[in-house]
């Protein structure tokens, strides 16, 4: 379920879609990364009982993919519970994890300063697609592959 959207040569952003973190509650995030930063979406969070056994966080991540077929960035970002903006200088680099044998991928933010960093498993994403989606938006060769981090 997770897309790496307008992935192709000379777009303007790149989503990843359906990433959770955290522990209780999980979160659902979007990144959308573009040239000048990454919006950061948070949107909502999902306890283990009540949500995750009941499929919301699966519903959740299915109707923000269609609200973005439908309205775009702009209708992203307003469906989002928070928004966060980093600016490129405030990202320090970016990771994706293909996770191993036994664990999803993971993209991970390290931002420098203040702002806060983010680090989120990924629902059935191709790790090396996003690393290149990734690395071809930025020229500051800030994204790093770190394939193979989990157990062999």
């Amino acid at each position: 379920m997770t897309r790496v959207s307008d992935a192709e040569p000379g777009a303007d952003h790149v989503r990843v879609h359906y990433g959770m973190c955290g522990s209780v509650p999980l979160q659902l995030f979007e990144f959308v990364f573009e040239p000048a930063g990454c919006y950061v979406l948070d949107c909502g969070a999902f306890t283990p009982l009540f949500g995750l056994a009941a499929g919301k966080h699966t519903r959740r991540a299915r109707a923000l993919d269609r609200v973005y077929d439908d309205h775009g960035l702009d209708g992203l970002l307003a469906a989002a519970d928070t928004v966060t903006w980093l600016s490129g200088d405030a990202i320090e680099r970016v990771a994706v994890s293909d996770g191993g044998r036994f664990t999803r991928p993971k993209l991970t933010i390290e931002t420098r300063g203040d702002a806060p960093s983010y680090s989120a498993r990924l629902h059935d994403v191709d790790a090396s697609a996003l690393h290149g989606a990734l690395a071809d938006l930025d020229g500051d060769a800030r994204v790093d592959d770190t394939t193979r981090t989990g157990l062999p």
